[in-house]
């Protein structure tokens, strides 16, 4: 048994370096493409924020059409409401006065067919 541990301890003193060396390597090239994919990322990013600046302005460009549309359909909107209220005032004012304005241009007629002329055939049939 003290030979198995001899010999154990003998290939593990010769196989512990390899293998350090060995995860070394790995860990080395782990660490390389890690650094190549960080540049990536980076250059990556820089795009995405070339590309996000010209986003925004063009959103910027888009922006002064976008609040004369909103200008113009407020102007809209108070003319419309103007056109709605003045209907509305109009109606009003007729439902309420309804008497008077139909004695006024009925008496209207009335007076301009005293002051007509006769005519000729306004004669003739009477």
């Amino acid at each position: 048994m003290n030979e198995f541990i001899e010999a154990a301890q003998n290939l593990s003193e010769q196989l512990l370096p390899i293998l350090g060396v060995a995860v070394l390597i790995c860990l080395m090239i782990f660490l390389i493409h890690l650094t190549r994919t960080v540049k990536s990322l980076n250059k990556t990013i820089d795009k995405t924020s070339t590309t996000v600046d010209l986003a925004n302005q063009s959103i910027e460009k888009a922006q002064a059409p976008l609040d004369t549309v909103v200008k113009i359909s407020k102007t809209v909107d108070s003319v419309h409401d103007a056109a709605v209220n003045a209907v509305k005032t109009t109606k009003d004012y007729v439902v309420t006065n309804f008497d008077e304005i139909k004695n006024k241009y009925f008496n209207k007629e009335q007076k301009e067919k005293e002051t007509r002329e006769p005519s000729p055939d306004d004669i003739i049939n009477d």
